[in-house]
């Protein structure tokens, strides 16, 4: 059954599952739905929670993933729902109140950014954060992106629209 809500790009197949020894439900179908899904989930999380907790809960998505692994294929958006298993693990962290910390990239002279830009996306929203992240950085679509955030497509195109706003007269000041 393919996963909707993905999309498919030249080196990964449409299902998330791909061809293996005992075919695309097989027992091998949980790795490499990981490999293909895992890091991309990954990202998204420590986009919205920061570098900690996003590791934590993206390892906690996966985990429950593989232990409901009969269910969890069969989804019409697997990675949608496991971002929203992900969404529910945050809740004890959430008692802390800290703003995440975004992770430090190593950059080129070629390709330096904003020394500000980490701050400044910190002071956003999570919702926009997540979309600007998700959109502009991940090159997901926008309706990938209402998918995985089970938000309807104009909500992110707000978010984005605000935040990208928001990030402009941060960084302009």
């Amino acid at each position: 059954m393919p996963y909707l809500g993905v999309v498919a790009t030249e080196n990964e197949p449409v299902n998330g599952a791909g061809e293996n020894r005992d075919g695309p439900d097989g027992p091998d179908g949980f790795a490499t739905f990981a490999e293909f899904h895992g890091e991309r989930l990954r990202r998204v999380l420590v986009a919205r929670y920061g570098v900690e907790v996003g590791n934590d809960i993206s390892a906690e998505a996966l985990a429950y993933a593989f232990e409901h692994w009969d269910r969890v294929r069969q989804m019409s958006n697997p990675v949608g729902y496991l971002y929203r298993v992900a969404q529910s693990s945050s809740r004890r962290y959430r008692r802390w109140a800290r703003r995440p910390t975004m992770p430090v990239e190593v950059s080129t002279a070629a390709d330096a950014a904003d020394p500000d830009l980490g701050a400044a996306l910190a002071g956003l929203t999570k919702n926009q954060r997540l979309c600007i992240v998700m959109v502009h950085v991940y090159d997901w679509t926008y309706q990938q992106t209402a998918d995985a955030l089970n938000m309807p497509l104009t909500s992110v195109r707000n978010h984005l629209h605000r935040g990208l706003a928001a990030l402009r007269k941060t960084l302009e000041d």
